[in-house]
């Protein structure tokens, strides 16, 4: 009878052994899917990274076109920026501050009036007086040029005052 009761419990031993090694054994089936579920997972991460860097182009070179062409008009032998433009001021910060690589020149331009040597001190205090409030709009210094042309490159031939006015400018150049 011993025997009988050794092989009984010997059994049991082994069946339990059987269990335990087999539950804690992962199926390769369960390994692939897992795999599987981690690949899509990155993928669709992927994924969603690259449509926010597609929407975001797409944004900043909505605002750059938007931007095309907006200059600030000074009056005459003044270099302070008169209201009307701070919207011009603040949607060149806005696109500034979203496109964290983007530098902008700030060219300051006068009409004919005026020697050479002093045309060229007016158009850098209109740039600079441009590229102030940029800088008060939250855009870093280190990232905005001044230069100045002084009476050259005029946008209006004509030598009166409806030419005289638009060469009265700040442009932005990205």
């Amino acid at each position: 009878m011993k025997l009988q009761s050794l092989k009984v419990l010997f059994s049991a031993g082994f069946l339990g052994l059987m269990l335990v090694g087999c539950s804690s054994t992962p199926t390769t089936e369960g390994d692939a899917d897992t795999a599987n579920q981690e690949v899509m997972d990155k993928s669709v991460v992927e994924t969603a990274v690259a449509d926010q860097t597609d929407a975001k182009a797409t944004d900043l070179n909505d605002m750059q076109a938007k931007l095309a062409g907006m200059v600030v008009r000074f009056d005459f032998d003044r270099s302070e920026v008169k209201a009307e433009f701070y919207d011009t001021i603040k949607a060149n910060a806005e696109y500034l501050m979203a496109d964290s690589n983007a530098k902008v020149t700030v060219s300051g331009h006068c009409d004919e009036r005026g020697t050479r040597e002093y045309n060229l001190a007016l158009g850098e205090r209109r740039a600079n007086a441009v590229k102030n409030a940029l800088i008060a709009e939250g855009v870093s210094a280190d990232r905005i040029t001044v230069i100045s042309y002084g009476e050259d490159n005029p946008v209006a031939e004509g030598h009166n005052e409806a030419a005289w006015s638009q060469n009265r400018r700040a442009e932005f150049s990205y």
